[in-house]
């Protein structure tokens, strides 16, 4: 398998009883071991440098710290056992909303297959892909990582109005009512819809291809949780998201603005409302089999048991029998070529000439031919 850039963790000290309480950094609050207070994040303000310009010394990072959370209406405690970004009081029954001081927020798609059906998944692939040698049909698979890719989306509501003009085709009747047709006939139609929908762009927020993966399609309507600590599997492996989220959100807002209509040449007035920026991390399979010693992998869909791409070795034995039987007929072709000029000195030389021809077709075959080691899939429709 390609190492790929797990998420951090980072430690801090309850506040409350001075317990250590792990922080991954994908996560927005955590909840102490110890104490069970709820606690979020903060940085200390940085140090400011010394007034003495001598000195070598550089000044101290900004420190990662935990505060507890507490009801703004009567400082009650928050749970966030259920794992959700609302939390209630359990006082006085307020809800308060959680938000990320980088305004992004991280979402998980919960996985809906575990390891042994994903393995399976993976060996029924094999056994039914076309081309792969036999051998590699009864691989044993030796390695079974779940791994959670992150994925921008970006989501806007987008409204205004398009004008412009489009061509249709139209069905019409013509003729008499002695003899009608239905003729197919070109119009030009105006066009001036409004727009109030909401608009999503996706964008993978890590080297997918680094994991031999392509990004699985995502709709928007698929089940979504809070993503906190201590809500995924501790022997899952969390990818740090790379990008800027400013330049994601820039091609989001492109995107979001191109015409819809179909129109040609059309005037459109869209603005884009009420945007936000979210991190959803994908649950992804990653599986390695060997055969010989060779190893291949295979990634499947967390989510779906569903083979998002894989190699395998590819058994050549169909592609050399077929390239055999091509050179056997040339081979027959030149040896009736060359008979029929040894028997008729009348066309010797146009023959030696025809036989010349054919056997270079079954040289080039031959050296054409390449033995196709690996077969490489990837999944239809995603992106």
């Amino acid at each position: 398998m390609v190492p790929m850039t797990a998420s951090t963790t980072t430690e801090a000290q309850c506040p409350q009883c001075g317990a250590t309480v792990p922080l991954p950094a994908y996560a927005d609050v955590a909840v102490c071991g110890s104490c069970g207070s709820t606690l979020a994040p903060a940085r200390l303000p940085e140090e400011p440098p010394r007034a003495d310009p001598a000195s070598s010394d550089a000044a101290a990072p900004a420190e990662q710290v935990l505060h507890s959370v507490r009801c703004p209406q009567c400082a009650g405690p928050l749970g966030a056992s259920e794992g959700r970004r609302v939390l209630k009081c359990a006082h006085c029954g307020v809800r308060v909303a959680l938000k990320r001081h980088d305004g992004i927020s991280r979402w998980y798609f919960p996985p809906g297959v575990d390891r042994l059906e994903a393995i399976r998944s993976g060996v029924a692939w094999l056994g039914r892909y076309p081309g792969i040698t036999k051998r590699a049909r009864d691989a044993r698979f030796t390695e079974a990582q779940l791994v959670y890719a992150p994925i921008w989306e970006h989501k806007a509501l987008v409204a205004g109005w398009e004008f412009g003009s489009r061509t249709r085709t139209h069905y019409e009747l013509v003729g008499d009512e002695h003899s009608e047709r239905l003729d197919l006939r070109l119009a030009r139609e105006a066009v001036e819809e409004p727009h109030l929908q909401e608009r999503r762009f996706y964008q993978a927020a890590t080297d997918l291809s680094a994991l031999g993966a392509t990004r699985p399609r995502i709709t928007g309507r698929e089940l979504l949780l809070p993503l906190l600590a201590g809500e995924l599997d501790p022997s899952a492996r969390v990818l740090e998201a790379e990008g800027v989220a400013a330049q994601v959100a820039a091609r989001g807002r492109s995107a979001a603005l191109m015409p819809m209509s179909g129109a040609i040449a059309p005037d459109t007035h869209l603005f884009a409302f009420r945007e936000s920026m979210a991190l959803l991390y994908y649950p992804l399979w990653l599986l390695g089999y060997q055969d010989g010693n060779r190893r291949y992998r295979m990634v499947v869909n967390g989510r779906d048991g569903t083979v998002n791409s894989a190699t395998a070795p590819a058994a050549d034995w169909g592609r050399l029998a077929l390239l055999m039987a091509k050179v056997a007929a040339l081979a027959a072709v030149v040896g009736l070529l060359v008979w029929l000029g040894v028997a008729w000195s009348a066309v010797r030389l146009s023959t030696v000439v025809v036989a010349v021809v054919v056997f270079m077709a079954a040289v080039f075959l031959m050296w054409r031919f390449r033995a196709q080691r690996e077969i490489e899939y990837h999944e239809p429709f995603s992106s």
